[in-house]
């Protein structure tokens, strides 16, 4: 297994099954809800897993990624942004597990997610810059923040879907840039 074949699917594969998730429920409304909306099975009853599904994949995947990142070595400047990735999709996995149904535990790890995700941009960025990697670094410098801008922002509609997807496609395209980095 290498880090850059896991590391792409992780990047991606979330965003099969929630396209399949948003096919399957003419109700959604990237305006008017939430991406976890999807996988409520109060809601959604068994079509929740499928969304469920796609996080716990795309988060054991980056964990691995990441595992594997880090068992490869490669100095001082990986470690720190390597472990935050691991803890991230760690954290992913647990978003998918404990569902909008679990009420604030879920509120929790999605919180916890984003400012993982947005932190690991962070430090890879400058650990990128320190070792010259200059496009590298500095995409996942600004990603990183942008990523964490958007959720201060007061945006006019009234779901967090937009907000969600905006920045996990940020974070994609910094996993991305590690798989083919790293891996």
């Amino acid at each position: 297994m290498r880090a850059r074949d896991t590391g792409l699917v992780a990047a991606w594969i979330a965003y099969v099954f929630i396209a399949a998730a948003i096919a399957l429920s003419p109700w959604f409304s990237f305006y008017d809800n939430a991406l976890s909306d999807l996988g409520n099975y109060a809601r959604q009853g068994p079509l929740a897993a499928i969304f469920n599904i796609g996080l716990v994949a795309s988060g054991a995947l980056a964990t691995v990624t990441a595992a594997l990142i880090i068992r490869a070595g490669g100095g001082r400047l990986v470690l720190p942004w390597s472990v935050l990735l691991f803890a991230a999709g760690v954290d992913l996995v647990l978003v998918g597990i404990l569902s909008e149904d679990f009420g604030a535990a879920h509120f929790v790890v999605s919180v916890i997610l984003f400012t993982l995700f947005s932190l690991t941009l962070l430090v890879y960025g400058a650990c990128s810059l320190m070792s010259r990697g200059w496009w590298a670094g500095t995409y996942a410098l600004v990603a990183g923040l942008v990523s964490a801008a958007i959720w201060m922002v007061d945006w006019p509609w009234r779901g967090v879907a937009i907000q969600e997807l905006a920045s996990s496609l940020l974070i994609s395209v910094g996993l991305t840039t590690v798989a083919f980095r790293h891996g």
